[in-house]
């Protein structure tokens, strides 16, 4: 997807107005794509079918006072559609309850619902249509968007010469003579793929024009509006400049050099400066022969964002039950994130989410900690650290003897410095973490943060990398963790350094294995090759399967 942002002025406008051209594209085998996707949509259960196909011939029963038995009969008088279309499964559940009647099986037909539409199916004439539309295992398919169903691919060799004809001809700006000169340049367009599928759906009186008219009368009818949007245009693009063939239309627009038509000077000059196409199509991926298929940006977004799963609110309290209201601005910062990266943390199926989650809510806890807490029982440092192993005295020191309020072994209750003096004896010296002596402070410095907990400076420098290799994902959002470690307490970076994590050593490849639990243990062994909370993660990974709020 490609945006010009600026200044463009129509020719009927007193002055220029900020907009935004938009084009969405792929120089790869796009028909080869779509075949192979269909193929695959086959096989997809029937859950990620979202799209309700009402085929051109579906009856619209008149809305008032009927049962559902009385519209079945009337449904063979009623009007009929005159075009297919694809509704989302979404609009038909957000339906009110009374436009909406469920009819059960019974042993000679099988469950169907009936829905109240308004202005979505149009009839032969092109009117709108209110009424009643039934639903009916086998007889109305749900198609995934992956099937492309309605989506055709068109190929178009006319140039800008043959396009120019076709306006000037259908405006009228030709005399006879000009008309008959140009009649193959602007037969070659209006004859052409793209013309002929047009006119299919928006040439109401067959007199082989388009007029402005007849477009905004279709894109006012839901079906023709979306089958234009399922066209995709392969074409050569206008940003793979080639001179010869905008000079081609010097004659057609008066342009000689006895008589030089200025603006169209300066129109080609302005179409040279923005031909970027040969500066970057060895770079990026784009053929080096300029065509492409070209897609529809808002029918295309359409199609696959209708049933999109969405982390919301209410889904991170299902995850994090025990936290309070006052911590639902973090959950909901948490959410957002997620959901603004979704598909580059590749967390865009139910089972990565679940895995992901059951490793989250094991290093955060039930509180959605992001500081590792360093409130240890003397006992317990020695039993968990060699350092303190090696001196118990520095447990008994900075550890607590009595649980509440943190009591120390002298009568005082713990501190920030007996934090501190815990993290660099835990982690001051460890050469596999980075950290460099315990007297360096890197230990508390590098401490565990983030949803992922991470910890160490080779951590933090990875993350770090990261972060920057990636920027294009998040703008103008330049942070160094390894000199501001405590950016990791931000809800966004928190989020972020546990989607490295994930990504850099690819664990939802792991996660696509299944659900088993020996898939959870062997994520656990990548996260923490030495942890003993092998059952707890299984369990957390078990309850976010059961409550189903990930999918």
């Amino acid at each position: 997807m490609i945006g010009h942002l600026g200044l463009y002025q129509d020719c009927d406008a007193d002055q220029p107005e900020q907009k935004l051209h938009l084009e969405t594209f792929s120089g790869d085998d796009v028909e080869a794509f779509i075949e192979a996707s269909r193929a695959w949509a086959q096989h997809l259960p029937e859950k990620d079918r979202t799209w309700l196909k009402l085929a051109k011939g579906t009856p619209v029963v008149a809305p008032e006072g009927h049962t559902a038995a009385q519209m079945q009969m009337a449904s063979d008088s009623s009007p009929r559609s005159a075009a297919d279309l694809l509704i989302p499964k979404k609009l038909l559940d957000d339906l009110p309850a009374d436009r909406k009647i469920q009819v059960p099986a019974n042993p000679t037909r099988k469950a169907r619902t009936w829905y109240h539409l308004e202005n979505l199916l149009h009839d032969a004439d092109n009117n709108l249509l209110d009424g009643w539309v039934c639903e009916e295992i086998g007889v109305t398919p749900w198609v995934s968007p992956w099937a492309w169903e309605g989506y055709d691919v068109i190929i178009d060799y006319s140039r800008p010469k043959h396009l120019m004809a076709s306006f000037l001809s259908a405006i009228d700006s030709f005399s006879d003579a000009h008309r008959e000169r140009y009649r193959p340049f602007a037969e070659k367009d209006d004859k052409g793929p793209m013309k002929n599928r047009l006119y299919e759906i928006i040439d109401r009186n067959r007199d082989g024009k388009m007029t402005a008219t007849e477009l905004q009368a279709a894109l006012e009818l839901p079906a023709h509006a979306q089958s234009i949007s399922q066209m995709i245009l392969y074409k050569e693009s206008e940003w793979f400049q080639q001179p010869k063939i905008w000079d081609a239309l010097d004659e057609l627009l008066g342009h000689s050099g006895s008589t030089p038509h200025l603006n169209w000077l300066a129109g080609k000059q302005r179409i040279a400066e923005l031909g970027w196409w040969r500066d970057v199509a060895e770079k990026v991926g784009l053929p080096s022969w300029g065509s492409a298929y070209h897609f529809h940006p808002v029918g295309l977004m359409g199609s696959f964002s209708g049933d999109r799963f969405k982390f919301s609110l209410e889904t991170m309290k299902s995850i994090y039950p025990k936290l309070g209201e006052d911590r639902n601005g973090d959950l909901q910062k948490i959410a957002d994130e997620l959901n603004a990266n979704l598909d580059f943390f590749k967390l865009n199926t139910p089972l990565r989410r679940a895995h992901f989650f059951a490793k989250i809510k094991q290093e955060t806890g039930e509180a959605l900690s992001i500081d590792e807490s360093f409130a240890y029982k003397s006992s317990t440092l020695i039993d968990l650290f060699s350092y303190f192993r090696n001196n118990p005295e520095e447990a008994r020191r900075y550890g607590y003897k009595i649980k509440t309020g943190k009591i120390k072994e002298n009568g005082v209750s713990m501190g920030r410095a007996d934090y501190e003096a815990i993290a660099n004896g835990a982690y001051g010296g460890r050469t596999e973490l980075g950290n460099r002596g315990i007297s360096s402070g890197d230990g508390w410095r590098y401490r565990g943060r983030g949803l992922k907990q991470l910890t160490g400076l080779h951590n933090y420098t990875l993350f770090q990398r990261w972060h920057t290799k990636h920027s294009a994902q998040w703008p103008n959002d330049y942070a160094d963790f390894v000199v501001n470690p405590d950016l990791l307490l931000e809800v966004k970076y928190a989020v972020r350094s546990a989607a490295s994590f994930w990504l850099n050593n690819e664990l939802y490849k792991i996660a696509d294995k299944g659900s088993a639990l020996e898939v959870v243990d062997s994520i656990t062994t990548v996260v923490n090759k030495h942890t003993a909370s092998h059952p707890d993660r299984r369990g957390h990974f078990v309850d976010l399967l059961k409550k189903g709020n990930l999918n």
